[in-house]
């Protein structure tokens, strides 16, 4: 009698087919690599357009920035404008003032003059020249002490200083003499402002 196993060949069937592998469709690898391709390319226009937008912002802030400099510079010019003016009129009233302080009124320099002669005998002044402050003069004196007198009054007055007697020769008894001085006129005080005084009953 024949047996036929019928259990383990429906085994080695379904063995067999479970060895079976998948296989991979061979269009599939082109659209991996395409789609690899259009991720490159759209993060590298990301990236570059991101630079192009810092680039136009940096650019713009240059922009500013010089605008702000071109203005800086215009004031900068005008203050030195300014300053050139400042001084320029600072050194004009230094002349002004320094000319007024050395201006001598005549009429003063000769009362005071005339103050020391008056003091003093036996001279008398044949010329007097006037330059702004500085007075030369010329007389006669009886003596030498006469002249000696005459040159202690002009310091007296406390309006001559810097006095130099030139000479003083003899001639037919009387003694001729030359002098230079320079005339201080009197310094006004200028009284200190008063002080406010806060009323109240």
């Amino acid at each position: 009698m024949i047996k036929v196993n019928l259990i383990g060949s429906s085994r080695k069937k379904v063995a067999k087919s479970g060895r079976s592998q998948v296989k991979v469709p061979t269009n599939v690898l082109p659209l991996v690599l395409l789609i690899i391709v259009v991720g490159t390319a759209a993060g590298g226009y990301l990236w570059y357009a991101n630079l192009m937008a810092q680039s136009a912002d940096l650019d713009s802030k240059i922009a500013a920035a010089q605008a702000q400099k071109a203005a800086l510079d215009v004031v900068i010019k005008e203050n030195a404008i300014y300053e050139t003016r400042k001084k320029a009129l600072e050194n004009r009233i230094a002349v002004i003032e320094g000319l007024k302080r050395n201006q001598v009124n005549p009429i003063m320099a000769l009362d005071v003059l005339s103050e020391a002669i008056e003091r003093t005998q036996y001279v008398w002044l044949s010329q007097l020249d006037q330059n702004n402050a500085i007075l030369s003069m010329s007389g006669t004196g009886t003596s030498v002490n006469a002249i000696a007198d005459f040159l202690t009054n002009l310091e007296n007055t406390r309006h001559f200083r810097n006095i130099e007697l030139a000479n003083a020769t003899d001639a037919s008894g009387n003694f001729t003499f030359s002098l230079r001085c320079e005339f201080a006129p009197p310094v006004v005080a200028v009284p200190p402002p008063a002080a406010a005084t806060s009323g109240g009953n």
